[in-house]
């Protein structure tokens, strides 16, 4: 059985990573702190972690690199914590399957609310009421996974919560503005633009070619809709 706790640090300043990992505990969560990158998936192997705070400027592996290999296998909520404050990585941290970005230095006040926001996030898409099935999707509000066609989707937390959100609501078009307020925890500073990335992965994920659309179409000037099933 994996042993359980709370939040995983990536971050290969010792310092940085030691005072985080005492702020947290204070705060009564349970820590673990990696400083290389090569051992955090043999170690996500051992470990039932909640959430990973993921620096970017790492040794042997850009962090980039590492959150994409994490995402590929684990659902875990990913805070990305960098000094790199240009928007182009702060999206590319999204389209790696990041669901937060943190720019340093910050405030560990803030640290723990975005910590927070993950958390309620995912308890909250856990224990929704709501739950959908058609001849083509079926969400399942315990494991939080959508399967389409009967084969279960690779989603990060954002995707689902995006995701789920059309599906109940299918026809009706949504602002970027009323996604992110729709979909708790989204607080991306790059706003509009992360809605964007992410309509773009779930399209690649669902086969849809957004110039002749079958799921989501593009309403000019305002945003987006899922189109009704056939």
């Amino acid at each position: 059985m994996k042993e359980k706790i709370d939040i995983l640090i990536v971050e290969d300043d010792q310092d940085l990573s030691q005072m985080l990992a005492s702020y947290l505990i204070n705060s009564n969560y349970t820590v673990n702190i990696i400083n290389d990158p090569l051992d955090v998936m043999s170690s996500l192997k051992s470990y039932n972690y909640k959430i990973i705070l993921l620096d970017l400027t790492l040794p042997k592996m850009d962090g980039l690199v590492l959150c994409e290999l994490i995402r590929k296998q684990y659902t875990i909520p990913i805070i990305i914590m960098s000094a790199r404050e240009h928007v182009s990585d702060k999206v590319l941290g999204l389209e790696k399957g990041a669901d937060d970005y943190l720019p340093k230095p910050f405030d560990t006040r803030e640290l723990i609310a975005r910590i927070q926001v993950q958390l309620r996030r995912v308890s909250t898409t856990i224990d929704a009421s709501e739950s959908f099935e058609d001849h083509e999707f079926k969400c399942n509000k315990t494991t939080m996974k959508i399967h389409f066609k009967e084969e279960p989707l690779d989603l990060t937390v954002a995707e689902f919560g995006v995701l789920k959100l059309f599906l109940m609501n299918r026809g009706i078009v949504f602002s970027r503005e009323q996604i992110l307020d729709n979909v708790e925890g989204m607080n991306w500073s790059s706003g509009d633009r992360s809605i964007d990335v992410i309509i773009s992965r779930l399209r690649t994920k669902l086969g849809d070619n957004p110039k002749e659309p079958t799921y989501f179409e593009s309403v000019r000037g305002i945003g987006y809709r899922m189109m009704q099933s056939e």
